[in-house]
């Protein structure tokens, strides 16, 4: 007569590990284009029966969740699955109200598989508040002045090379989704914010 035990373990189950990677940086500035975050998500350890995944997109200062849409892992070696996903920002009429840290968290349906990143909005021409004397304000002024006479030749330069109808950016997310990147939802969010910014025109009429 053969025992068994109850509760034996005969094989350790791995746990799925999320990693997530931006690839635009962890940091969004508001006075720069595009005005996106492109993020790289791999899951070891895959298990179907977890269900569909899901990317949300949360604000930490009152934890309202601004995004959660379903992505779609592919298979990229074995048990290994992985997907770049597209993170437009909504305009407002007040951009301060964006301005933040924000969570990116990667989850599955049913399974433990789950992951936190986190990334911040900025905007670099808000003015800085100081509490410094005003002699220290003053050579701080006078810092600014002399950066700015002798940087407006260069700055004036990269805004004739970078003067285009249609970004480099714009190419790139047509061939991410040529290269199976990105998927065809994440295709048509990209066109959509687009057609918002008016760097597409579409006449109906």
């Amino acid at each position: 007569m053969l025992l068994i035990p109850i509760g034996t373990v005969f094989a350790d189950e791995e746990l799925p590990i999320i990693s997530i990677n931006f690839l635009s940086g962890d940091t969004i500035d508001l006075d720069e284009s595009p005005q996106m975050l492109r993020a790289e998500i791999e899951i070891e350890n895959y298990n179907p029966q977890d269900g569909y995944h899901f990317m949300q997109i949360i604000r930490l200062n009152d934890g309202e969740i601004i995004k959660d849409t379903e992505i779609m892992p592919k298979v990229i070696d074995d048990d290994v699955y992985g997907v770049q996903v597209l993170h437009y920002l909504e305009q407002v009429d007040d951009e301060s109200e964006l301005i933040g840290d924000y969570g990116f968290r990667v989850y599955s349906e049913y399974g433990p598989s789950e992951a936190v990143s986190t990334f911040s909005i900025i905007k670099s021409s808000m003015p800085i508040v100081t509490s410094g004397t005003l002699e220290q304000l003053e050579t701080i002024e006078d810092t600014t002045e002399e950066i700015t006479e002798d940087s407006t030749e260069e700055i004036t330069e990269e805004l004739v090379v970078s003067e285009s109808k249609i970004p480099s950016w714009v190419h790139d997310i047509f061939v991410w989704y040529a290269n199976e990147t990105i998927s065809e939802t994440e295709l048509l969010s990209a066109l959509e914010y687009l057609i918002s910014q008016g760097t597409i025109d579409v006449n109906l009429s």
